[in-house]
């Protein structure tokens, strides 16, 4: 879009905190699942999401491999969690036999952003990532996954917004290249 339409400002704020965007003045936010107040619009903007647990060869081959997400103890973890305001670490959750097991990590450190991705490849810990962001590096072996059978996946990205009329044509535009993006 900004290509073909050099005179757009946009500006993008990434924050994994939920948020009113009407409140704090966004035109539109992103978020997992399509559960959105009534008064919202919710249009889907990605495949359903692949969470995946991993790991380096170097990390593996000094600490060892788990049989099952008990085993998670044991090891070194990288975690997340969603704002620093806040400071709860994100659960990691996984499915097994349609069974929903929800893990909470005791990690050596955290991190709220894509840094994740290079500290597991640099061999620091086992994290818990969408394959998305980790696919090159498991492609590459840069990064094996651990206990795929657990291996959770959720609802697509949705973009949402308020159903009031009058959205200007930048907006239309955007909207219309995410959902594209999509398929």
């Amino acid at each position: 879009i900004l290509n073909q339409y050099p005179k757009i400002r946009l500006e993008i704020v990434v924050d994994d905190r939920w948020a009113d965007i009407v409140k704090e003045g966004f035109d539109m936010g992103v978020r997992l699942g399509n559960k959105v107040a009534k008064e919202m619009i919710a249009v889907p903007i990605s495949a359903p999401f692949k969470m995946v647990l991993v790991a380096s060869p170097d990390y593996l081959a000094q600490y060892g491999s788990l049989k099952n997400i008990d085993d998670l103890q044991q090891h070194r973890l990288i975690g997340a969690k969603l704002s620093a305001e806040h400071g709860t670490e994100i659960q990691w959750e996984f499915k097994y036999k349609k069974k929903l097991i929800t893990f909470t990590p005791k990690s050596q450190f955290s991190i709220n952003n894509h840094l994740r991705l290079q500290a597991v490849s640099d061999g620091l810990g086992i994290t818990w990532l969408p394959h998305i962001i980790a696919a090159d590096a498991l492609h590459s072996g840069q990064l094996v996954e651990l206990l795929p059978e657990y291996a959770i996946t959720y609802d697509p990205l949705y973009l949402y917004y308020p159903s009031r009329r009058g959205h200007s044509n930048v907006f239309k535009l955007i909207v219309d290249a995410l959902k594209v993006k999509a398929v």
